[in-house]
């Protein structure tokens, strides 16, 4: 059993399937992700100030400034990625774990 930095238990085997639904979330992002940076509003709808301040307020809140929704997809993202890489470097421990006992036990017996 492998345990994270953050105290969570895992089965080794569990590793690589674990891995494979956070690529799969990071896959299905993608889109909305693309579509959440291109939302932005090229021109008011009408050239009157309600439509010019709707289009700026749109434009603040869907893409531009750290609230943005875009911005926070974004973050989400990192954070998927994060969490895949993490649990590469856990696999490729307990890899090297198990290569190190696998060494051991064989001088072990040859002696």
């Amino acid at each position: 059993m492998t345990t994270t930095a953050s105290g969570l238990k895992l089965e080794p085997d569990m590793i690589p399937k674990l891995r494979q639904a956070f690529e799969n979330a990071i896959q299905q992002l993608q889109p909305a992700l693309a579509q959440a940076q291109s939302a932005q509003l090229t021109a008011p709808a009408m050239k009157d100030q309600a439509s010019v301040d709707f289009q700026t307020a749109f434009n603040r809140s869907a893409v531009q400034g750290p609230d943005s929704s875009a911005e926070s997809l974004q973050a989400f993202h990192q954070r998927l990625q994060g969490v895949v890489q993490q649990l590469g470097a856990i696999q490729q421990a307990y890899n090297n774990h198990e290569t190190e006992l696998a060494r051991n036990l064989s001088s072990q017996l040859e002696h």
